[in-house]
């Protein structure tokens, strides 16, 4: 079965990407509550360790996925009259 990218719209992950996302990943792997979410997360920073590892397709799309989660801000700005 040949591999297409239509289902992933950012394609295969680089090392510059990953280790931009991995900079936020111990603040996911605290916050995280869902044991499969916990499980993925650790297994991701043990395998990221390595030089010449880098995700799938499929892990690529669930750590942006998680990477927007903990790192999306809130647009709404607030305010303050005196």
């Amino acid at each position: 079965m040949a591999t297409t990218f239509s289902g992933y719209h950012n394609g295969p992950m680089d090392r510059y990407e990953l280790r931009h996302i991995m900079w936020t990943w111990p603040i996911l792997m605290r916050q995280a509550t869902d044991p499969q979410v916990l499980s993925f997360a650790y297994q991701m920073w043990e395998k990221h360790s390595n030089a010449n590892w880098l995700p799938t397709l499929r892990q690529g799309q669930w750590m942006r996925a998680l990477h927007r989660e903990i790192t999306e801000q809130d647009e709404v700005i607030e305010l303050i009259e005196n």
